[in-house]
């Protein structure tokens, strides 16, 4: 079972979005501002328990701006369907189980919020993987978490460091098989955790620690780690902000590997980039059984709106095509003079 589509509506930034992914790999495109992470964070939200999508995660993702998120996925004849409401919203026109409320009195900023769901049968379970290094501060991060209130840091980031910790399998897990030679490679080594603190133990037998580690390979290692502890499993879901930051262009072709690799084992996949050579790997890697998709967000007015092509190379609102062209035509100014 996939995601199938996506529909945001007065959400945040976007007024009203319909996204409508493959069950392969997906890629967010778009400038800054137009909703990449929002939707991310949206599908986050909405697929991280077993249970459903409840109030209390939805709300630790979004701590504002909330009156209506839709989510929906099919296969065969199941349906998800997650309304969040305003309270000044008739809750009579809606037929669908309440799952949450959220009391006002609790929260002075805040209105009171209803969650209504259909149906969570065969739902995938989502990993989200932020844009921010969060393992470094691993340690102690999480206790302070839970005793201060105002704590500046929401659930997609304390949470990546929670199913960072579980523990690693003794074997490799089938899905990972193809896939965590390259990241060893990459990394020259493996990941250990001593004392909730991460490390890299290098072939040469070296400790690093992710605090002097460097950024990308902190990426490429969080990977593996999740991989090795079945956090991303055959029927997950991954959403990942902006993999391609800070790694070395000459990961960028192993990476998008691993990813594909990674589909092609029922792992639904959610990418956002900025970055033209990340982007284009995926049309030059894929095979032909692969499902790829690429997802511009652009704006019409003040709305955000998507477009959807399977080759890179046909969207016509591609702000990292237009991007590299101006790049081309300077470089060609150089050459040749005005």
């Amino acid at each position: 079972m996939s995601l199938k589509r996506i529909c945001l509506e007065n959400f945040l930034a976007l007024e009203k979005l319909e996204l409508n992914p493959v069950a392969g790999v997906n890629i967010l495109l778009g400038k800054n501002g137009t909703g990449k992470t929002q939707i991310l964070k949206a599908i986050y939200a909405s697929t991280d328990s077993m249970e459903g999508p409840t109030l209390k995660v939805l709300l630790e993702c979004f701590k504002y701006g909330l009156e209506k998120i839709r989510l929906l996925t099919e296969a065969n004849h199941g349906k998800i369907v997650i309304d969040i409401e305003d309270d000044e919203i008739s809750t009579k026109t809606i037929t669908d189980v309440i799952v949450g409320k959220h009391d006002a009195s609790d929260d002075p900023d805040s209105h009171e919020i209803l969650v209504k769901v259909s149906s969570f049968a065969g739902l995938k379970r989502g990993v989200y993987i932020p844009v921010k290094d969060m393992l470094t501060h691993a340690n102690g991060l999480l206790s302070m978490s839970e005793r201060y209130r105002d704590f500046p840091f929401d659930r997609t980031l304390t949470r990546i460091i929670q199913k960072a910790q579980q523990w690693k399998l003794k074997e490799i897990p089938t899905l990972a098989f193809n896939i965590l030679p390259h990241l060893e490679k990459m990394m020259d080594g493996k990941i250990v955790i001593e004392n909730n603190e991460f490390y890299v133990k290098k072939n040469d037998g070296r400790f690093i620690n992710f605090a002097v580690e460097a950024e990308g390979l902190k990426k490429i290692g969080l990977l593996w780690q999740l991989l090795m502890n079945e956090s991303i499993t055959e029927g997950s879901i991954l959403l990942w902000d902006e993999p391609e930051a800070n790694l070395n262009p000459e990961y960028l072709p192993i990476l998008v590997e691993c990813l594909l690799e990674l589909s092609r084992h029922d792992v639904q996949i959610f990418v956002s980039t900025h970055n033209y050579l990340f982007a284009t790997y995926f049309n030059v890697r894929q095979k032909a059984s692969d499902c790829v998709a690429y997802h511009s967000l652009y704006m019409e007015g003040t709305n955000v709106k998507c477009e959807t092509k399977k080759q890179f190379n046909e969207l016509e609102h591609n702000t990292i095509m237009e991007a590299y062209n101006k790049l081309l035509d300077e470089v060609y100014g150089l050459q040749v003079g005005d």
